[in-house]
């Protein structure tokens, strides 16, 4: 128990309901990176635990970016006038020509830079669709960090994309499916069934285009074996939402990008009022910036104009929604330690009586002044660099 820092904010939004506690709020997190205490006096922490100061920061869990392509940030902007199946329609989208005359090396450094740029957001849990097969899973399999979450994309469709995905599970968190059409229904049967059998996710783009809805992407991928977790949903109606929320799978919304593609946004009041699990994502990065804030201010925005005012709804599907991938990503004792500790000058924190619009409206990724996920820290600025420092010297000693 003496093996802890504690962590000393002006306030903190604690629990799967985001409820939010007036500091000071001092945050106890162990050699194991757990939390260990919560508490707004020393009465119940060790006062010999190494103790940092950060009032006028706030925590809040750090942001979770539920879908994302990563190794687009190498090909930034690249055709970004062509239309979404000509980009990045697989396999001969421009996105898959220009990725595969890329080496490894260049690779591993456009995944390097487009984590640290998620993280300069605020973002702290990944879920990654990874092109390219198992080569672009090998990439950056000496630098793999605790909330980065790889689904690999199988790099063919026929018969071998079978034997292929028993090596690609190895190696990721489960299977990111383009489009279930590509794929046969003995193949898509198999590949789903490999995947379950070893507790991986199984998570499919669905309904992100009006011709692939029509197509019957989602009743398709449905009749072979259900999804953990759909992406995008575009152009789904109730009877889909309540389908899904039936059969207890997710759904991933990306309004910004699915905007830039196709001038279509997701049902999102309908989702609302559905109750059905959803999360939030930025999509591919080499054309839509991985930065949750604005997608939140968006999804509120258009929200409070259809008559629902639950900022603290938006906010749980870009922080909580993490569980859809098994990931515990609220502040409570005996929870991984993830933080994102906010500037709350910048929030305006103090004088706003609704603390989660305060986040939606205000945040940024200037207001960020640590991440840490599992209690190692991801990103630091300002005062927080003290903390961050510290934190990788006290981990370094475990």
């Amino acid at each position: 128990m003496s093996n802890s820092v504690l962590i000393k904010v002006s306030g903190a939004f604690l629990g799967r309901d985001l409820r939010y506690v007036e500091g000071p709020v001092i945050i106890e997190v162990t050699d194991e990176g757990i939390i260990g205490s919560i508490s707004t006096s020393y009465s119940s922490v060790l006062k010999s635990s190494k103790e940092f100061d950060l009032r006028g920061y706030v925590a809040l869990s750090p942001l979770a970016n539920l879908h994302v392509h990563m190794l687009d940030y190498a090909i930034l902007e690249s055709g970004w006038e062509l239309d979404i199946d000509s980009l990045v329609g697989e396999p001969y989208g421009l996105k898959y020509v220009l990725l595969k005359k890329l080496d490894r090396g260049i690779l591993k450094q456009t995944i390097q830079k487009a984590r640290w740029l998620n993280w300069a957001h605020g973002i702290g849990i990944i879920a990654e669709f990874r092109e390219l097969g198992l080569e672009g899973l090998i990439v950056d399999s000496d630098i793999r960090v605790n909330g980065h979450l790889i689904l690999a994309m199988p790099s063919s469709h026929g018969v071998e994309s079978v034997k292929e995905i028993r090596e690609l599970i190895k190696f990721s968190d489960g299977i990111g499916i383009s489009s279930p059409l590509y794929f046969s229904r003995g193949i898509l049967e198999s590949l789903i069934k490999i995947c379950k059998e070893k507790g991986k996710y199984v998570v499919a783009h669905i309904a992100e285009t009006q011709e692939t809805y029509n197509e019957g992407d989602l009743s398709y991928l449905i009749s072979v074996g259900a999804a953990d977790v759909i992406v995008h949903g575009t152009y789904l109606n109730n009877e889909d939402i309540e389908l899904l929320k039936d059969l207890g799978t997710a759904l991933i919304i990306c309004p910004r990008a699915n905007m830039w593609f196709s001038g279509k946004l997701p049902p999102l009041k309908e989702l609302y009022e559905s109750s059905i699990q959803v999360g939030v994502g930025t999509d591919n990065m080499g054309w839509i910036k991985p930065d949750l804030w604005r997608d939140m201010e968006l999804i509120f925005t258009l929200l409070r104009n259809q008559g629902v005012t639950d900022p603290k709804w938006v906010l749980g599907a870009c922080t909580i929604a993490a569980e859809v991938f098994g990931v515990k990503n609220y502040i409570a004792e005996g929870a991984p330690a993830n933080l994102l500790l906010l500037n709350s000058e910048h929030l305006g924190i103090e004088a706003v009586r609704n603390k989660w619009l305060a986040v939606i409206k205000r945040g940024g990724a200037e207001a960020v002044g640590a991440l840490i996920v599992g209690g190692e820290p991801r990103y630091c600025s300002g005062k927080g660099e003290t903390l961050c420092n510290n934190l990788r010297y006290f981990f370094s000693r475990r």
